[in-house]
């Protein structure tokens, strides 16, 4: 860089703000993910080498945890997951094929593709799951010996699925399968790794994987689900819920602050004499009323109420913008499709509901199933079975079992 530029870049920086990489602040998921694309970790395993996920190799685990703190993601990313996967298959099976045993073949595998009672639809549901969880999918598939049968199908757990470090071209050729990654993986019974390779439908590998990504993940080996910009409102979830919890066991009181004057007391005193009035002030189950017993005036506590008037209202406010923050990262249409009440609103009308309902089907349950039964039907199409045309059973919505819904003024399904 010549003179010129070091002086025009020094006062460049200082008369206006340098949109920089390192300058733009994200989130601790993005963080743990952001050296992915430019220099990823390398994990070892007895089967070979793996590109690790995230900061501790934990990502998918951080997802679930995520899940399992937030009422409002958990029952948006369930609910995405149950309308993607439908009421179940349709196909045709006659048409397909005129041979009793190979519709007999077909039968068997639709009903138990990954063992026994573990059917094909069973798979799709787990599948839909870990796509709108995880931003990803797997597929384990097992074929006979000639390769003309699929022997196993089975959707697996994200979290236990790592991508086998890629050949000197870049290309990923196989992954390494285990129950669980990261964090005690090696100390860990039934853990043992397993190295498959990649799908191929011209490859004659009696075992494959088909992973498939979120198509709008910006990563380029593994997927990522779209809500991670939520982190800090779904984390904000809990902390709310934790914040109830113990207004609860407060008893719903507000907060004092207590002052014990001229009282002459040792450290362990006036720690017993603080236990012993927050035992009694303190919890659902707490005294109405409060008892002193002193020598003299100067004695007598001081209770003074913090004030605390607004609080209720703040956290309330506070509350629903954060839930408008995760549907947003969710793509949600509208909240009451998924239960989440709006300020100023009993509830949608019939109409209402059902139009944020067929534009949340069209942009994202119908795009996120069609990703599913794209990868289904590839792996299907190695051995005939796709010409049975699989698709999923989806019940319409019935509007007339929708109060003041007008029929006329519904759309209706295409």
């Amino acid at each position: 860089m010549s003179i010129f530029d070091k002086v025009v870049d020094y006062f460049a920086s200082n008369t206006f703000v340098v949109a920089k990489e390192t300058n733009i602040v994200t989130n601790p998921l993005e963080r743990s993910i952001e050296n992915l694309d430019s220099r990823y970790a390398v994990g070892n395993t007895t089967a070979g080498d793996y590109v690790k996920f995230g900061y501790g190799d934990d990502f998918p685990i951080l997802l679930q945890r995520m899940y399992n703190q937030s009422p409002v993601h958990a029952g948006i990313i369930t609910k995405k997951a149950k309308m993607v996967a439908g009421n179940g298959l349709i196909y045709d099976l006659e048409s397909a094929f005129k041979a009793p045993i190979k519709r007999a073949e077909i039968k068997a595998f639709i009903a138990n593709c990954a063992g026994k009672s573990q059917g094909l639809y069973e798979q799709l549901v787990h599948a839909s799951f870990q796509q709108e969880l995880n931003g990803a999918f797997a597929f384990y598939i097992k074929w006979n010996k000639d390769h003309n049968k699929i022997v196993e199908f089975k959707s697996l757990d994200i979290k236990g699925l790592r991508i086998a470090e890629p050949n000197k071209d870049g290309k990923i050729t196989h992954y390494i399968v285990r129950k669980k990654f990261g964090k005690g993986d090696v100390s860990m019974q039934h853990n043992e790794p397993k190295k498959i390779p990649a799908f191929d439908k011209f490859s004659k590998d009696q075992e494959q994987i088909l992973y498939v990504k979120n198509p709008y993940s910006n990563n380029h080996y593994y997927g990522v689900p779209n809500y991670i910009s939520a982190f800090h409102f779904i984390n904000a979830d809990y902390e709310f819920g934790k914040h109830i919890r113990n207004s609860a066991a407060n008893g719903f009181t507000p907060k004092v602050l207590a002052t014990f004057v001229g009282r002459n007391m040792s450290n362990e005193q006036k720690k017993l004499e603080f236990d012993k009035f927050k035992a009694s002030f303190v919890g659902s189950e707490a005294e109405t009323v409060i008892a002193s017993w002193v020598k003299t005036k100067d004695d007598a506590p001081t209770f003074t109420p913090l004030d605390v008037s607004n609080l209720d209202k703040t956290i309330d406010i506070l509350s629903r913008l954060n839930d408008a923050k995760i549907l947003t990262a969710h793509n949600v249409t509208s909240p009451t499709l998924f239960g989440v009440m709006v300020a100023g609103k009993l509830g949608g009308t019939g109409n209402e509901l059902v139009s944020a309902y067929q534009i949340f089907r069209a942009t994202e349950t119908l795009p996120n199933r069609q990703n599913i039964m794209d990868s289904v039907n590839r792996v299907l199409s190695t051995v005939g079975y796709d010409k049975i045309n699989l698709n999923i059973l989806e019940e319409p919505v019935n509007l007339e079992s929708i109060k003041g819904a007008n029929t006329n003024d519904i759309p209706q399904d295409q």
